[in-house]
This record gives structure tokens, C-alpha cells and sequence, in this order.
């Protein structure tokens, strides 16, 4: 069961409001409550030396499994627990049922977890069921190598753009710390593009050429299922468009003029270069096809990518480089990071603000990347050590760089997006845009006004 799955059981923002009068809190009362290597260029965050993480004990962290937290648990876990003297216990749980179990842990404050490691759409809901430590007031103090992009998405409410009702004049507070940096960039043929193609236009024109001459079966491949995979593919053309999703009060505004253009591009000239059965192709689907040598180009993130140069996995080991998504009016991709917050409940609070601290610290996000996963500090992302381990370290950075930002901030997100997604399934299926987006516009709208969201 995934995550969209179970707030399909109709787990609206009401509810949360319940939910969270039933624990002591009111989600919109107000605003939240503040609870409170030889590369040391710098102190660590915090302030202090190492000794201000030396501790006794243990600290429980939960996560939901993923392929991109096993240089964590392989590099970072026996660090931390030399280091420190706290033993780590690491929990991992499906995406979706992890999901539950640690947004029920929040609210019930059963005291499970010490620490969760959150996919970042989550963030908003358990902020503004107020179940969340301040960072911030447990000594985590971010700096300026911080990558602004990740540390931003630890703020509730936002610290730009809308704000969810019954936050509006609060204070952002930093109630969750970035932990793996990931987003989508661009994997393609080498033996099809010289260089990573700029443009949607050069990919499109090279792409075809190759399809036309049997180089490749087809030009570009991705995800076209209902719900959240068709929104992750669509949502860099949008950007690069210059598509914005919502204006400052939370209404639609991907049905404008530069939103219909990107998802005319979408459902018919990409369609044009994918696979006959795109509309029911998910993760597995595209990933056979660029593994498998069939198509020339794709959009991921970090975890499939890094497929390519497994050959028990690729049959194109070597064919496969890495660049920034292509263009047109800007090179803009999604962002969808591993993050990490420390519930009011957690039975070893003190242990749990230490590891956030330690783990933010420069040092130990350049032992991260080296290890071959993909920090949230800019000097990891520079450091050759780890551009050696992982060539798409310095591409991601430079994807960053670019432009790259993460999905609105708003518990109410994925009703938002399974309303789009629908809507946009069925204009692939179709091959043009037609009225899918005026009709998820206006149906978010009103799911949205239900919510609060306008009075």
C-alpha cells in the first residue's frame, strides 16, 4: 500500500484536524508551538566540539525502504555509533505503511520512533498537526553551504510562497533537517547524443533520428500512470515551461497559458518518441526501457540512475551518462529528498537532536557522498572524494544550480496531485491536452475551498 493509497481513504485535512484535537492540539488554532575524516573546515553545526555528541543510550530511528539510504546504513550507522557511544537501532518499514505508523506515532505520541526519516510531502502534515520538534531550538543552526533548496523544505509554515490557513502570520520554524539530497536529472545515450542535449528541442530532433535509423526502439520514455507517476514526468516539462502551480492564495494556476503548452509537448510530442503503452508505464516499466537499451533518454531521480552502471542491472553499462534536464525556457527539475524530524514524543529526544546535529555536520555529509549517495551540503557535493564514488554527484549539483524545486508545500499535496494525475492520464491517453487541465484546476479548487483554503 502506498502512501497516495492511504490518504485515498479519505484522510482529508478535517481530519487532521481532528486527529489532532484528540492529542491536545488544534491543526489551524495557530501557529505551531516551538518544542524546543580530516575535513573540518568548520564546527559543527550546533556549535561545540565532537564531545557535544558523545552520549549514552539509544536513538530509534524510522524510515520507509529505499535503495538510496544503504550507503547511510552501510558508512554512517557504525560512524556514528563509534563516535558517539549511542547505539542506533534503524527501522524500516514499506512507503506507505511506514507512512501510518509513524504519522500515527505522532499523533498519539506513542514514543515508537526517536527519529523520522520522511519522504519531504510529508513534512507539511505532520507540521501542522504540530507533532514536530524545533530543530532550531535543539541547537541545529544552518549555515550558508547548506543547498537552500533542501534546508527550505525543513520550514513550517513555508518560508515563501503560500501558506497553508491558520499559519499565515506564524514564524517559519525549522522542524525537519535535511538528510539525502535527491532530484531528477536527465540520464541518456551517449551513442545517440554527443553531449546532453540542452534543449527539448535537440532532444526531440536527435531522439527522432535515432528512433527513425533502429539506433533505439524509441526516443524518450516515462511514466504515465494515473496519480503521482504521471505528475513526477510531467512536472519537469511544466517547470521548464515556466509553469507555476499555484499563486500566493493556494488557486490553480497550471491550466494558464505556459501549463497548456508544456502538457501539449507532454501528451503529444513526447508520446510521439515512447513506448505504444506509456499510459500504464510506472518505475519498473521505464526503467527496463532505458536499462535495457531500448530508449535514448529519460527523467529520473538519483536512485534509478545510478542503475546504469550496475550490469546486473543495465544491458548499456557504459552507453548511459548523466545531464541536466533539458530546456525551454528554463532547465528546471523536481526536487523529492529524504528528511528527517524528531517527533515531540520521542522517548530519547536528547540522543535524537544529537544525531540530527552530528549527521548535519560538513564532515559527515562528505563521508555520506563518499559512500556514494547524494548530500544536502554544497562542499559534499564539491568534494572530488565523492565525484569520484558517484559521477552524478557534480551533475546533480549542477542541476541544482540551474534550477530545481520541490512540490507545493501543503498537506493537502497529494489529494492535490491524484486530481492532476487523473486528469492527466487521460489527456496521454488521448494525445492532446483538451480541458484535463481546466477540469483538475477546478476540481482542486473546490476540493482546496472544502479545506479552508479560501475563507
Amino acid at each position: 500500500m502506498t502512501y497516495y493509497d492511504w490518504l485515498d481513504r479519505r484522510l482529508t485535512r478535517r481530519q487532521l484536524v481532528r486527529r489532532a484535537a484528540g492529542v491536545g492540539g488544534v491543526l489551524a488554532a495557530g501557529p505551531l508551538l516551538a518544542a524546543c575524516g580530516g575535513d573540518d573546515e568548520k564546527e559543527p553545526s550546533g556549535g561545540g566540539g565532537d564531545d557535544e555528541f558523545k552520549g549514552t543510550g539509544k536513538v530509534v530511528i524510522g524510515a520507509f525502504e529505499d535503495g538510496g539510504l544503504t550507503p547511510f546504513k552501510e558508512k554512517i550507522i557504525p560512524l556514528f555509533e563509534q563516535e558517539t557511544g549511542i547505539t542506533l537501532e534503524f527501522l524500516e518499514d514499506e512507503y506507505g505503511t511506514f507512512f501510518e505508523k509513524a504519522f500515527n506515532d505522532a499523533q498519539t505520541g506513542a514514543g515508537q520512533y526517536d527519529v523520522y526519516v520522511l519522504d519531504d510531502p510529508w513534512v507539511p502534515q505532520f507540521a501542522a498537526a504540530d507533532t514536530l520538534e524545533d530543530l532550531g531550538a535543539g541547537g541545529l543552526e544552518p549555515d550558508d553551504d547548506f543547498i537552500s533548496q533542501f534546508i527550505d523544505m525543513g520550514y513550517f509554515p513555508a518560508k515563501e510562497g503560500p501558506r497553508v490557513k491558520g499559519f499565515e502570520d506564524a514564524d517559519p520554524i525549522l522542524v525537519a533537517s535535511p538528510f539525502v539530497g535527491d532530484l531528477q536529472t536527465m540520464t541518456y545515450r551517449n551513442d545517440v547524443f554527443q553531449e546532453a542535449p540542452e534543449t527539448w528541442d535537440e532532444l526531440v530532433a536527435t531522439a527522432k533520428e535515432a528512433q527513425d535509423a533502429g539506433t533505439v526502439k524509441y526516443g524518450f520514455v516515462f511514466r504515465g500512470v494515473a496519480g503521482n507517476p504521471v505528475v513526477t514526468s510531467w512536472y519537469p516539462v511544466f517547470l521548464s515551461f515556466g509553469g507555476q502551480f499555484f499563486d500566493d492564495e493556494w488557486n490553480p494556476t497550471w491550466n494558464d497559458e505556459k501549463g497548456k503548452a508544456a502538457t501539449d509537448f507532454f501528451v503529444g510530442t513526447l508520446k510521439s518518441l515512447a513506448p505504444p503503452g506509456v499510459v500504464e508505464f510506472d518505475s519498473d516499466q521505464e526503467g527496463a526501457a532505458i536499462l535495457g537499451g531500448q530508449a535514448a533518454a529519460i527523467i529520473q531521480y538519483s536512485g534509478n540512475a545510478l542503475k546504469s552502471d550496475d550490469p546486473a542491472q543495465s544491458k548499456v553499462v557504459g552507453k548511459l551518462d548523466f545531464g541536466v534536464v533539458p530546456k525551454q525556457e528554463e532547465a528546471k527539475a523536481q526536487i523529492g529528498i529524504f528528511i528527517s524530524a524528531v517527533p515531540k514524543a520521542a522517548p530519547n529526544k536528547e540522543n535524537a537532536l544529537k544525531f540530527v546535529r552530528w549527521f548535519a555536520q560538513e564532515r559527515i555529509q562528505k563521508e555520506l557522498a563518499r559512500a556514494g549517495s547524494l548530500p544536502v551540503r554544497r562542499s559534499a557535493f564539491e568534494d572530488e572524494q565523492a565525484r569520484e564514488a558517484n559521477r552524478l554527484t557534480p551533475v546533480a549539483l549542477e542541476q541544482l544550480d540551474a534550477g530545481a524545486e520541490p512540490r507545493p508545500r501543503t498537506p493537502d499535496w497529494a489529494k492535490v496531485e491524484e486530481i492532476l494525475g487523473i486528469e492527466l492520464n487521460k489527456a496521454l491517453q488521448r494525445g492532446e491536452t483538451g480541458d484535463a487541465l481546466d477540469k483538475a484546476a477546478e476540481e482542486a479548487k473546490g476540493y482546496l475551498g472544502q479545506q479552508g483554503y479560501y475563507g
